[in-house]
């Protein structure tokens, strides 16, 4: 029989691709702020978009107006909050 070497059972480390998340300011505040102020303007908005269905609303003006800032503001957040990960130090 041969002499074969016996097989390394040490794996390599590779860095985990879902590893720690790294940001300017704190990832998980920041993830945590996000949610809430998103979650918000996904309430407000269906609130307003119920409200309006139902005539409680009068103006259509108001109503895209608020439903534009709660949209743009839901945005925002979500892209300080990529940001804020992906160009962390």
């Amino acid at each position: 029989m041969e002499n074969f070497p016996e097989p390394d059972n040490r794996r390599p480390v590779l860095p985990k691709a879902d590893g720690p998340r790294r940001g300017f300011i704190n990832p998980l505040l920041v993830r945590s702020i996000s949610f809430t102020v998103i979650s918000l303007c996904l309430l407000f908005c269906t609130v307003i978009s119920i409200l309006a269905v139902w005539d409680f609303i009068e103006r259509d003006d108001l109503i895209w107006r608020a439903f534009s800032t709660l949209l743009i503001v839901g945005l925002a957040t979500w892209v300080f909050n990529q940001v804020n990960e992906r160009f962390g130090a």
